[in-house]
């Protein structure tokens, strides 16, 4: 999968091809439909296939003061999106230009001119342009003129309840993650690389892999149940929120997690860490005893958890 940034860097796509547009923030249920879609049509078309994603997301750039929490960073989108075999990735800055191009332009300059587009594949509620006065109908009076076709995926449900990026937001901020992983079709994860940290947790016994976190993430400060993957899976408890948690010294988000019965050196690894269970809130200890009484307490109620879903504790 190739990854274009900017559309001064793509040159025109000679053959058609097949296009999809959106932020894939998630990438829940509901964007894997759509990019198995995408990949089939251009599959059976022999076209390439090609997503349109922008940076930063339109609304992050709308509201700068006040942005919507994200469920995936840039990275984490394209982990996922390259799963489903797509050609290429077009990653468009969204700055005052793109916020200010109409519809018709954004079809004729971008999708007409640059992508020469066969088939454009797009939720029913997809909006676009300034205004968002684009959708649906517009892009289907356009397909006539410039002979292109246009396919709609339906929403996606899951126990009622649409799959959506605003949905998953919501359910994260409830702490609810048992909802987000209904409509992410996996649990919510956290993708980083592992950074040093003061060893606070080495000395009370219990040593942590420590990531910086997005300041703009879609998720509370808190203690979880949590498996990691790093060549294989672990199961642990991480805490999110301020760092250390007796004292009160740092505004900055960060996710410190403790991988059960095992010792293991992830110094500069990138990991990826997947919350299963809200344990608790985060509280401030006025001391390291209490702290370490509570962490034990924490850790038996994860094991306790992960045991109740027959999950094997690896050693």
């Amino acid at each position: 999968m190739r990854i274009i940034r900017g559309i001064h860097n793509l040159k025109k796509i000679n053959s058609n091809s097949a296009v999809s547009i959106g932020n894939f923030d998630g990438v829940h249920l509901g964007h894997q439909k759509l990019l198995y879609t995408l990949y089939k049509i251009g599959k059976t078309n022999k076209i390439p296939t090609i997503i349109i994603l922008f940076e930063p997301q339109p609304l992050e750039f709308l509201k700068s003061q006040n942005p919507p929490k994200r469920i995936t960073k840039f990275r984490e989108k394209i982990k996922y999106i390259q799963l489903h075999k797509i050609d290429i990735v077009l990653c468009i800055k969204f700055n005052n230009f793109f916020s200010n191009l109409t519809a018709e332009d954004f079809i004729i300059k971008i999708l007409i001119d640059k992508l020469n587009i066969k088939f454009i594949i797009i939720g029913e509620d997809f909006k676009f342009g300034c205004k968002k006065n684009g959708n649906v109908l517009l892009l289907k009076e356009a397909s006539k003129k410039y002979k292109f076709n246009v396919l709609t995926i339906k929403s996606v449900y899951k126990n009622n309840i649409k799959v959506s990026s605003t949905n998953i937001r919501k359910y994260l901020l409830e702490n609810n993650v048992k909802l987000a992983k209904l409509l992410l079709g996996r649990p919510f994860s956290i993708f980083g690389r592992v950074v040093y940290g003061d060893q606070i947790g080495r000395t009370l016994g219990y040593p942590t892999a420590n990531i910086k976190l997005h300041k703009n993430i879609s998720i509370n400060k808190g203690v979880y149940a949590v498996t990691v993957n790093y060549k294989k899976t672990y199961f642990g408890i991480c805490n999110i929120g301020i760092k250390p948690s007796y004292i009160q010294n740092s505004k900055n988000k960060i996710l410190e997690v403790h991988l059960f019965d095992i010792n293991i050196n992830l110094y500069h690894k990138k990991i990826e860490v997947f919350l299963h269970k809200k344990i608790r809130n985060e509280h401030f200890f006025s001391s390291i005893p209490r702290l370490k009484k509570q962490i034990a307490k924490d850790i038996e109620t994860s094991k306790k958890y992960f045991r109740n879903f027959h999950c094997e504790l690896k050693q």
